[in-house]
Order: structure tokens, then sequence, then C-alpha cells
């Protein structure tokens, strides 16, 4: 079809909608609906047979069993419209004949007022044109973005014969010949339409909604059944058989063309739901449901049965829902997760069932009561304000206990984040954490790409990024400013990026493609998200630190001059802490396997019989355990000091003073006067330089007498005397290597300390050491940068 027959297509379908939209509202204006049926009796007078009390014409004293003697003053058998349709429509004056209550009959001429209610204005001229109003500015929206496409066009045509349809009923109920036709024609031909528009919009997802043939048998019946209609209402206008057959197949074909698509969405439901078209399918059936299910269940059926719950005119609102849900699906580039709101919808239904029941009956009682209507009022406020107060309260306690019992997937969630925490806490490289955060996001979330990259603060030099499948991803944010925060959300033009971390100046995110069943992230998945990246983003903050740690140590030890005492007080703490855990381990398993094998020994010795020839290497084997039990134990000790921590330093020196008196052959002479509390650092440091210094004393100064002082006044004093072999001070290397008179040194440098060696050959060695306490130990008390402890855990 070429452009210009298109626009001329187009051109006359408004023309014409335009043409029967004035003239419909022009006929709904002009004539008030009565909602009076008459029909012939056996004496061929025409009587009112069907009219109640809230309709017009019973308003303006038209009743049940009046005779029509004459409409807009001519004799009723003329009146064509009348006769025809069998409804008082379109007049202005009725001349009726009726029967009083004694018999005697009464001629009565009745004006008809052409005045609406506010309940009719609203139902039949404000909820019609706001509809044409909505149906046109979506129409308009959906022929700016998709012009040219087949789909689109179709729903636009599909809208407008809705606006035009609604003014047409109520035209037609007013015996209007052209609305009568309009109604006729256009309803039968919506289904087929909306049946030609989903064929059309399904094809781009490859799914056959409906063969092109019978497309076009359905399309060739409708026009046939069109033209049957217009010539029975035109051509027979009088035989009235004739006109309720059409009318019978008219309603018929809609009612089967609305069916056939419901019963095809389901279908196709059925066999998609394991697909990524399953949220698609769930929407369009849920419009549908949601579309006719208030029409048929509270208007329709109950009329069936005599009983009028909802008015039509406000069932027929709903019918709203329909070309929403099919303008939503044409423009959306994601669906919502429909699953997910109908799992809350139905979790709320659920907690809401009890409640709404006790404030029903609590407000019967109320209503059942005789007071004053004020009274009434102020208490029914007071039930439900109440009501709804402690409802909230108690809402937190059923969504923490009986929600995840209810929806598993929060069993899921809250799995992925335990699961994930485990794992990130092993991790020691950002490769490592980038692939942990890559599988569990594609575990949990049905996507197929994902990608990391990095960003300027100012958000530029984006480089070009790839993604695990090797394409090329385009990142564009949907925000022409996005505000970037480690831990949130950031919506993209394709998919969602996901900060992190960020490091100086540059964030570090996680781009994550759309879903692959099309529908948009829902609120449990983002909170997900976020969590995730707040846990990310932690180990980001703590594998930048640990790198930047190791470059500064790296300097420092490239440097000629001695290292810092923040990095000597760092690797002191860190073979601390490895002492720690060794002799932890020393004594939670090799000691305790040892004595173990002891006991089982004794028990062996002493429960049975031993031969003397084997007693001998028994009891030799069980001196060589204790042996090794007591070697443990000394290791253990060397390793960790017991209870240097509780007894303070001066004990715990006198303790290992006495202990090396028995080990070596010289004789120690202690001093101290009292000392106040000192750090954990700094009484460990005082006492591995003693157990230094003891040892050089026994191995290489073969000395007899040792003097220690201990003093604390402004700063910690320590001095250390001996007699032995002497030596030359500039023969001590600086190492890391060997602790040595080097160690000590360096341990004293750690401290922020002063350490002076005095020795000769022949003459001794004599140690003076000064130790800041008061400044140290309030940096360590304060914490902050000069606190480094935390980085050894």
């Amino acid at each position: 079809m070429s452009a210009k027959i298109r626009n001329y297509i187009i051109a006359g379908l408004i023309c014409l909608f335009s043409f029967l939209l004035i003239h419909s509202v022009q006929v709904i204006y002009s004539n008030v609906l009565l909602g009076v049926g008459i029909e012939k009796n056996t004496e061929g007078q025409y009587v009112i047979s069907e009219i109640s009390a809230a309709e017009e014409g019973y308003k303006q004293n038209l009743r049940l069993g009046d005779i029509i003697v004459q409409v807009n003053g001519v004799d009723v058998e003329l009146a064509d419209k009348v006769v025809r349709y069998n409804v008082l429509a379109q007049v202005q004056s009725v001349d009726i004949i009726r029967t009083s209550n004694e018999g005697n009959s009464i001629h009565m001429h009745v004006n008809i007022k052409n005045e609406y209610s506010l309940y009719h204005k609203f139902t039949q001229l404000v909820v019609p044109g706001v509809t044409l109003l909505f149906l046109m500015i979506l129409s308009l929206f959906l022929y700016r973005k998709r012009a040219g496409e087949r789909s689109a066009e179709l729903l636009i045509l599909f809208f407008l014969m809705v606006s035009v349809t609604y003014f047409a009923g109520y035209a037609s109920s007013r015996s209007d010949l052209i609305g009568r036709i309009t109604l006729s024609c256009m309803l039968p031909l919506i289904p087929v339409v909306f049946i030609h528009f989903l064929q059309v919009y399904l094809k781009r997802f490859n799914i056959q909604f409906i063969s092109t043939f019978l497309l076009k048998v359905y399309y060739g019946l409708v026009i046939l059944l069109s033209i049957l209609t217009t010539f029975s209402l035109v051509i027979y206008s009088w035989d009235r058989s004739l006109y309720s057959f059409m009318r019978l197949f008219v309603i018929g074909f809609f009612v089967v063309g609305i069916l056939y698509s419901i019963f095809k969405l389901l279908s196709l439901y059925i066999n998609n739901r394991k697909s990524a078209f399953k949220s698609m399918f769930k929407i369009m059936l849920t419009g549908h449901v949601l579309a006719f299910t208030p029409f048929v269940l509270f208007s329709a059926v109950p009329i069936v049965f005599g009983v009028s719950l909802i008015p039509f005119e406000v069932t027929t609102i709903f019918l709203f829902l329909m070309p929403v849900t099919y303008f939503y699906l044409l423009t959306a580039k994601q669906l919502f997760d429909i699953d997910f709101a109908f799992n809350r919808f139905k979790y709320y239904l659920l907690i809401a069932f009890l409640p709404a029941l006790m404030i029903v009956a609590v407000l019967a009682i109320i209503q059942s009561r005789q007071e004053y209507d004020w009274i009434k009022w102020v208490q029914m406020f007071l039930v439900v304000y109440l009501s709804i107060t402690a409802f909230l309260f108690f809402k937190e306690k059923i969504d923490y206990y009986f929600r995840p019992r209810l929806f598993r997937e929060l069993y899921h969630y809250q799995g992925s984040l335990e699961r994930f925490s485990k794992q990130i806490s092993k991790v020691m490289k950002r490769s490592d954490l980038e692939a942990a955060l890559y599988k569990e996001i594609n575990e949990i979330l049905p996507v197929n790409r994902s990608a990391f990259f990095e960003i300027d603060e100012d958000l530029s030099n984006l480089a070009q990024i790839v993604d695990n499948s090797e394409q090329e991803i385009n990142i564009q944010f949907v925000s022409i400013s996005p505000v970037l925060k480690v831990g949130e959300v950031v919506q993209l033009q394709q998919g969602i990026a996901l900060v992190i971390g960020r490091h100086k100046k540059k964030f570090h995110l996680l781009w994550i493609d759309h879903k692959k069943n099309h529908t948009k992230f829902n609120t449990d998945e983002l909170n997900w998200l976020n969590t995730i990246a707040n846990y990310a983003s932690i180990v980001y903050e703590n594998l930048y630190l640990i790198e930047g740690l190791i470059e500064d140590l790296e300097a420092e030890m490239k440097k000629d001059q001695h290292a810092a005492p923040w990095v000597l007080r760092l690797i002191f703490n860190l073979s601390e802490n490895e002492r720690r855990k060794l002799a932890a381990d020393l004594h939670d398993s090799a000691l305790q396997d040892q004595l173990i094998w002891l006991r089982r020994l004794e028990t062996l010795i002493s429960d049975h019989v031993i031969p003397n020839e084997i007693l001998p290497e028994l009891l030799q084997i069980k001196e060589g355990l204790l042996d090794v039990i007591h070697q443990i134990r000394e290791t253990c000790n060397e390793l960790r000091p017991p209870l240097l921590r509780e007894t303070g330093i001066v004990k715990a020196l006198e303790i290992l003073f006495e202990y090396a008196q028995l080990q070596s052959n010289y004789i120690i002479t202690f001093k101290s006067s009292p000392i106040g509390a000192l750090s954990e650092d700094l009484v460990i440091a005082l006492y591995r330089i003693v157990q230094e210094l003891l040892r050089n004393a026994g191995k290489h100064a073969k000395a007899n007498q040792i003097e220690i002082e201990l003093d604390q006044q402004e700063q910690l004093y320590f001095r250390y005397k001996d007699d032995g072999v002497g030596m030359n001070i500039l023969d001590i290397k600086e190492s890391f290597q060997h602790m040595g008179l080097s160690g000590i040194k360096e341990r004293v440098a750690s401290l922020e300390g002063e350490c002076l060696f005095n020795s000769e050959k022949g003459k001794g060695l004599e140690v003076i050491i000064y130790l800041p306490t008061t400044a140290f130990a309030e940096g360590k008390n304060r914490g902050g940068d000069d606190d480094d402890t935390y980085l050894v855990g």
C-alpha cells in the first residue's frame, strides 16, 4: 500500500469516527434516557411493561401499566421508533391512560424534561468522555513513538473503535438509527481488530496467535454480519424478529471473539510458562481478567438471578485496564515482575482477611445499637482507625514470622547472602572477589550478560566495555547527572549498574543486563543487589587498604635508613600473632595427642601383665613421651608466655628469672619499682627483649652474674648488666632475619624508644633502654591512624 493511499484511509477513518462521535454526543445530550420498555397487549394497546424507581421515566411520573396513547402529539401507532424498538426514547411528551386504585381511567399528559441527574451525567457523558480523551492521548503517544509500526496502528484503531462504540451504545439505547448501526457494526469488529493486533504483535517474538487464513475468514464473517445487520435495521425496520435475531448474532460474535482471545492467550501461557515469555502472557491474561471480571461477576451474572449488585455503568469502567495493558506491552522496554506482584497481593489478601472480618463485625454491633448517628460515626472512626494502627503495628512481626514461610524465595536471597559472605571472607585479590560476585548474581538472577567496569567521578573516561561473552556494551545512564553511591543501583538504558566500590577518584561498577524474561528487577531483587553490593564494597576497601599497605612496606624496605616505627611495629605484631596461633595449635593438637597416647600406655602397663623383656622398653617409651610433652609445653610457653597480661610485667619477669636460673649457671639480681599499667605491645616487647638477653647470656656471653633494673617515671627505664665475655659493639649487624641484639634494637625502635649498648671484650655487656609509656598507651587507646594493630587482627 502506497503512503498516499494509506494517508487517505487514515483521514477517512478520522472523519468517520469524528462524525459518529459528534452525532452520538448530540443524541445523548438532547435526549434523556427514560429507561421505559413497552409492549403491545392483547387489546392492541401499548402498555409500559418495564420501569424501575431508579429510572428517569419513573421520576417523570411514568408508571408500570400505563397505556401509551400519543407520543410527541401523534398516535403511538405512528411513532416509528417507539413501535420499532418497544422503548420510549427521543420523546418530548407522552399522553397516557392510567388506572387508579378505584378502577377509574385517568387521562394524563406528561411533558418529558430533558434534565439529567448527576449520576446519569457522570455515567453517560463524563465517563465516556474521559475514556475518549484517555484513549486519544494513548493513541497520539503511540503514533509519535511507533509511527509506521503495524501493531501500533492496529492498537490505535482498537482504541478509537472502543471509544466510538462506548458513545454509540448510549445513542443506541435512545433508539437512534445511526447509533444502532454503529454499535451493530463495530461491536463484533472490535475483537477481530484486537486479535489482528495480537497476531502482529506476537509475530515479533516468532509466536503465531492465529493463522492468516482464519483471520481473513473472521473479517469476512464480521463484514457480512455488519451488512446484514444494517440491512435489517434500514430495510426491514418493522420486522422485530429479524432485528432481534441479528442482534443476537452481533452479541454472539463479540462474545466469541473475546472468549477466543482469552482461550488462545491461556493456551499460549501454558505452552510458554517455562520460557522467557511467561510474564508477557501472564500480564495479558491479567489485563483481560481484571477488565471483564467485575462486569461479569457483579453486573451480568446477578441480573440473571434478578439481583442488581453494581450498575453496569460502574463495572464497565474496569474495561480501561484492557487498552492500558496492551499500551504498556507495546511501549515498555521491560515489563514489571507480575509474579512478584501476585505473590505480594496474595500475601496481603491473606493477612488482611482476619482484620477486615473483625472490623466488619464490630461495625455491625455499633450499627445495631440505638444511639445518635454522630456517636455511631465517631465510634466507627475510632474502630477503623485503631484497628488499622494495630494491624500496621503487628504487621512487622507477621512479616518476620510468616512471610518467609509463605514465600520461599526469601530463603533463596538470605541463603545467597550467607553463602556470599563466606566466600568473600577468603578472597585475597580483586579478581577473586569479582569472580565470586559474578557467580552469585548469575545463580540468583535470570540474566545472561554482566561485566565489571570503572568510571571517573565526573563520569568521564569510560573505556570500551566487553561482557563475559565478548560483546561490546554501550553504557548510557537514564539520568543526565546520575549520583553514584556505593551499594546503590543505577538505571541504564540497557540493564542496570551496581556500584560495588570506590577508590580514589574512580567508581567500580558491575553492569547487569536485562532479565531473560524481559521484566524489571523487583523490590526484593533490588534490595538483595544493594546488600550484596555493600558486602562487596567492604571487601574492596580492605583489598585496596592491603594493597596500599604492601606498597608502603615495599617502599620502606627499599630505603637505606631504618624503617619507620609503624612498619617495625606491624612486623612484630604479625610475628606475635603467628606465635600465638602456633602455640594454640601445638597445645590443642600435638600436645593433646601426646597426652592421649601417654594415658593409653599407662593403662596398658597397669591393666595388663607385661613380660619382663618388654616392660623396660615400654617404660622407656613412657619417659620419651613425657619428655616430648614437656618440650611441647616449653615451646608453647616460649611462643606465648602464660598469664603475661594478667600478672603484669614484673611478676612475669620474676617467673622467667626463676626458670632461667634453674636451666643455666648464672645468678640474676632483679630490682624493680612499682610499675603501672602498660600497653600490651610494650609488655610483650620488654618480655621478648629480656628473653633474648638471657639467651645471649647463657649461650654466648658465659655470664655468671646478671643485674636487671626496671623503673617507671616519665619513661620506662630498663637496664641489663652481665659479667660475660663482652663484645665489639660495631659487630652488631642490622637484620630482620635474626632476633639477636639487632632484633632488640629494632623492637625498641618500633616503640619509638632509645636503646644503648655498652660493651668491650672481657668486660661484659650493658644494655640501657628508654621506652615511652604515656604517649604510646594513649595512642593505643585512642586508635586512629597510629593504631595499626587492626591490620593483623
